[in-house]
C-alpha cells in the first residue's frame, strides 16, 4: 500500500513537472502572437479633447483618433493627411484644400468639407497658435470636397499652424462639434487609424484598430504618409510612479514604458528582453519670469539671472548624464532648418560679478522671490533646485513655493503672487509657434514687446524661407536682450520597451501606429 502511494506520487509530480514546463513556455509564444500593446504613461490626460488642451500628454494619445487636413513629414515640411492637394494662389493670399474622398469617420459617417469646416473654426478659436496665424482668414466651403482659406497679407504659417500635432486641428464629425457648444467634446470620433473603445478613469484608456481606415499611399515618413495599426488593440496606462513603470516593463507587464529616469538607464539597457531609445530633443527646460507684478517686470532683473546661470550644473543634476542633454541657445532645436544661433553670447555666461551689477540696477532690495515648483516632474524639481542655489550666490532672496502640478497650473495664471517657475518648452518647429514671445498669445508671464509682435508678423509674412530664418534671428536676438524666459538647456527622452515590439520610432512624440508585436 505504502508502494502504490509512492508510485501514485510520483506519477503526480512527472505530471505537474510536465505541464509546469508547457505552461512556462506558453507566455513566450503568447507574446510573439499577441495582438495588442500596453502602454504605460506617465499620468491621465486631462482631455482627448485636443482642440482645447496643449498637454503632450493628451497629443500622445488623442492622435491615435484624429486626423488633421496636413502633418509634417520627417524633415519637418508641410506634407498632406486628410488633404489631397494643396494649392496656394499666386499672391500667397489663399489656400485652396482639395480633401480626400471616401474617408469615413469612426461612426461611419463619410467626411465632408462641412466637418472640416466645423472643425477648423473650432480649434482656430481655441488653439493659440489657430488664432494668430488663422484669426483674420475667412474660411470656406465651397463645396463637399475643397476647404478656401483666404488671408488678408501672405502667411507662410498657415498650413504649419494646421499641421502641428499640439493642440492640433483634429477632424471631427460637425454633429459632435455642435453637441459640445462651449464645453469638452462628448465624443471621440476621428478618422484615425484607431477609434476610441473606453476611458476607465485611473486605469487604461482602450482604443482599438479602425477597419474603416484608409491609409495614405505614400510611404511612412516623420507624422505623414501610410498610417497603419498593426495591432488590434492599444492600451494606454496611467501609472505615476516611475518605479512602478520600470518595475511592469521589465515584468512584461507592459510593452512600452516612458518617461523613464535618467538614472536607470545603465540598468536598462543591458537587461534582458528590454530595448531603450533615447528621443533627441525632446523638449527644453524654460524658466519663466513673471513680467507684470513681479520684480521681473524689470529686465535689468531678469538679465542678471541670465547672466548669472551656469547651465551645466542644472542640467546635470535632472538628467545625470551628458546623453540625455545639450546647451544651445537656439528657440528651436539645433536640427531644424529653423534654428539660428543670434544672442548666443548671453547664453550660459557664469558671470556672477555682472549679475551682481544687473541686480543693483534693477533696484532689487532682497525682497523674498516667490519660485513655484512641482515635485511631479523630476526634471523641473531638480532643476529649480540647482537655479535656487545658483540666484542665491547672487544675493536673491529665493522662496520655494512647492505644489502639484494642476495648483500650478492654477496658480501661474495668475498675475499676482509668484515670480518665476520651471516648465519645459516643447519642439517648436516653426518660430511663429513659440508661446512665450507673442504678446496676443497672452501666454503666463506675459511678455509684451510691440518689436517682437512686429518681427513674428514679418516671418508669417515673408515670401521666402531664407528671408524668414534672417527675420527669426533677429527675433532671437531680441529675447536674448529682452529675456523673458531663460532657456536652460535641451533635453532627450528615454524610453523603454520589449523586444518583440517593433517599428516603434520617437517623432514629436511617440506615435504607435506602424507598430507591431512579434
Amino acid at each position: 500500500m505504502i508502494r502504490c502511494k509512492w508510485f501514485l506520487a510520483v506519477i503526480a509530480i512527472l505530471v505537474l513537472f510536465v505541464t509546469t514546463a508547457c505552461s512556462n513556455s506558453a507566455p513566450e509564444t503568447a507574446k510573439k502572437e499577441k495582438n495588442e500593446l500596453k502602454v504605460a504613461i506617465s499620468a491621465a490626460p486631462p482631455t482627448l479633447d485636443l482642440h482645447k488642451t496643449t498637454t503632450q500628454i493628451a497629443q500622445k494619445v488623442g492622435w491615435h483618433i484624429f486626423d488633421t487636413l496636413v502633418t509634417l513629414d520627417e524633415n519637418y515640411q508641410v506634407v498632406p493627411m486628410l488633404a489631397e492637394k494643396i494649392e496656394i494662389s499666386p499672391d500667397g493670399k489663399t489656400t485652396t484644400l482639395l480633401l480626400r474622398k471616401d474617408i469615413v469617420f469612426h461612426n461611419g459617417k463619410v467626411m465632408t468639407s462641412e466637418d472640416v469646416l466645423a472643425s477648423i473654426n473650432r480649434w482656430r478659436n481655441y488653439s493659440s497658435l489657430g488664432k494668430a496665424n488663422l484669426g483674420k482668414a475667412e474660411i470656406t466651403a465651397p463645396d463637399k470636397d475643397t476647404i478656401v482659406i483666404k488671408l488678408p497679407a501672405p502667411s507662410n504659417a498657415v498650413l504649419f499652424s494646421l499641421a502641428y500635432p499640439s493642440q492640433g486641428a483634429s477632424i471631427m464629425p460637425k454633429e459632435v462639434i455642435d453637441e459640445a457648444g462651449d464645453g469638452n467634446v462628448k465624443q471621440f470620433v476621428g478618422t484615425g487609424p484607431f477609434q476610441f473603445v473606453e476611458w476607465k478613469q485611473d486605469q487604461y484608456i482602450h482604443l482599438k484598430k479602425f477597419d474603416g481606415f484608409k491609409p495614405r499611399p505614400e510611404p511612412a515618413s516623420g507624422l505623414g504618409g501610410k498610417r497603419e495599426a498593426l495591432v488590434k488593440d492599444l492600451y494606454f496606462i496611467p501609472v505615476g510612479d516611475n518605479a512602478t513603470r520600470v518595475a511592469g516593463v521589465q515584468a512584461g507587464e507592459y510593452d512600452i514604458a516612458d518617461e523613464i529616469p535618467f538614472d536607470n538607464y545603465e540598468m536598462l539597457k543591458s537587461s534582458t528582453g528590454l530595448k531603450t531609445a533615447i528621443a533627441q530633443d525632446t523638449t527644453y527646460l524654460n524658466l519663466v519670469f513673471n513680467k507684470k507684478n513681479s520684480l521681473f517686470a524689470n529686465v535689468k532683473a531678469r538679465q542678471a539671472v541670465a547672466a548669472a546661470l551656469d547651465m551645466d550644473p542644472i542640467m546635470k543634476a535632472v538628467t545625470g548624464n551628458p546623453e540625455f542633454y545639450t546647451l544651445d541657445a537656439g528657440l528651436v532645436f539645433p536640427k531644424d532648418a529653423w534654428h539660428v544661433d543670434n544672442g548666443k553670447e548671453k547664453y550660459n555666461q557664469k558671470n556672477t560679478e555682472l549679475a551682481k551689477k544687473l541686480l543693483a540696477e534693477s533696484g532689487y532690495k532682497g525682497e523674498p522671490v516667490v519660485f513655484l515648483v512641482t515635485r511631479d516632474f523630476d526634471y523641473m524639481y531638480k532643476s529649480s533646485l540647482v537655479v535656487k542655489e545658483q540666484l542665491e550666490q547672487i544675493g536673491v532672496n529665493v522662496k520655494l513655493e512647492v505644489y502639484d502640478w494642476a495648483t500650478l497650473n492654477s496658480k501661474r495664471s495668475n498675475q499676482n503672487g509668484w515670480d518665476m517657475f520651471v516648465t519645459t518648452s516643447s519642439g517648436f518647429r516653426e518660430p511663429t509657434a513659440i508661446l512665450f514671445l507673442d504678446s496676443r498669445l497672452k501666454w503666463a508671464g506675459w511678455y509684451n514687446n510691440p518689436q517682437m509682435d512686429n518681427l513674428l508678423d514679418q516671418i508669417r509674412e515673408s515670401a521666402n524661407f531664407e528671408d524668414a530664418k534672417k527675420i527669426f534671428g533677429q527675433a532671437q536676438a531680441l529675447y536674448w536682450e529682452e529675456v523673458p524666459t531663460v532657456k536652460l538647456g535641451n533635453m532627450n527622452g528615454l524610453v523603454v520597451y520589449r523586444n518583440y515590439v517593433q517599428g516603434y520610432q520617437y517623432f514629436m512624440e511617440s506615435p504607435f501606429w506602424n507598430v507591431s508585436v512579434q
